[in-house]
């Protein structure tokens, strides 16, 4: 397909002639020019320099010295280049308890990892659906003897004519349980919402509920960190056009996105002109867009990403073998998993 490099030796590729960064990446790459700049001020002022080293020498001739100084050959311009102020807005904030961690914790033995995770299953009264809101909620290996730990949250949706059984189905208990035993990932909290009535996404009310009324249920009701860096959403066709539409109508809830085999409702792709305006720069969420080649919704997953392109929306686009199935879905499960938790 044109426009696509040919598949690496993971089966993976990239967007030919773009580059993906992270708010981390981004933030960097803004701000270095700003920092170039002032370093090749300071070198390109002879006089001003050659002033320097004089007091710098008549100091040091007047005091014994301590230790032997460092030539400045040695500062590279790239060194003197990564100095300078960070703003604040381009930190995530850090959780005011303690990291989760695969770690072994002195309430943490080999028997509660070997166990496993807790499959659970609950549901809330809905004002916004009339009804109830069903789910399954994963709690990771050693949640009930970790009681010091808050966790993470990763809200996973599901796709057209399945219900929130179909993560379950794709092997998430048995995959979360091995990368936490082996400390690939984080021990995270999984919520799969179920979606029981397949209406127009224009008149759903299921994308404001989960938002609106869910969240705030999981937070209220398990040792959640209750901050949008250590939440994110993400799903499988029809579930992850409606990731898109949650995570970027509620930024203040979510830092992740996935969107995978995305075909997006039919206002969406206009509505990134919206996101783009509506959204400071600071609050976009991170968006991973991942899709095989023999995929029927190929050309809307990239005319997303293009959007996102182009008004500097900060995103992932990958490009795999494969199609819209559960095969491709299950193929990929450790990568989507490892995505949403790495900054955890």
């Amino acid at each position: 397909m044109g426009g696509l490099e040919p598949p690496t030796s993971a089966s993976q590729t990239r967007r030919a002639g773009r580059l993906r960064y992270t708010p981390a990446d981004k933030s960097i790459i803004r701000s270095m020019p700003k920092r170039q700049d002032l370093a090749i001020k300071k070198i390109s002022h002879p006089n001003w320099l050659i002033c320097c080293l004089g007091l710098v020498i008549f100091m040091t001739a007047c005091q014994p010295p301590t230790q032997a100084p460092v030539p400045s050959e040695t500062l590279s311009l790239a060194q003197t280049a990564t100095i300078g102020p960070v703003q604040p807005s381009e930190i995530p904030t850090a959780s005011p308890t303690p990291k989760p961690t695969a770690t072994l914790s002195p309430t943490k033995t080999e028997d509660c990892l070997s166990l496993g995770g807790e499959l659970r299953t609950s549901s809330l009264t809905s004002e916004l659906l009339a009804e109830d809101l069903s789910f399954h909620i994963y709690l990771p290996p050693c949640y009930q003897e970790d009681t010091q730990y808050d966790y993470p949250v990763v809200y996973l949706l599901h796709g057209l004519t399945y219900t929130n059984e179909q993560w379950l189905s794709l092997g998430l208990v048995e995959t979360m349980d091995r990368l936490v035993a082996q400390g690939e990932i984080p021990p995270t909290i999984i919520v799969l919402p179920w979606e029981k009535r397949f209406i127009s996404p224009q008149t759903s009310k299921y994308g404001e509920a989960l938002a609106l009324e869910l969240v705030d249920w999981i937070d209220d009701q398990y040792r959640t960190v209750k901050k949008k860096f250590y939440r994110a959403i993400g799903g499988v066709s029809r579930g992850a056009s409606w990731a898109v539409r949650i995570g970027f109508d509620h930024p203040d809830l979510f830092s992740r996105i996935g969107a995978h085999s995305l075909p997006t409702f039919n206002d969406d792709i206009q509505q990134v002109q919206t996101w783009a305006t509506q959204i400071s720069s600071q609050s976009f969420p991170i968006t991973l867009i991942d899709i095989g080649r023999s995929d029927q919704e190929v050309q809307s997953a990239l005319d997303f990403a293009n959007q996102l392109d182009q008004y500097n929306i900060p995103h992932e686009f990958y490009l795999f073998n494969g199609g819209h199935t559960e095969e491709y879905w299950t193929s990929h499960f450790d990568f989507y998993l490892g995505w949403y938790t790495q900054d955890w």
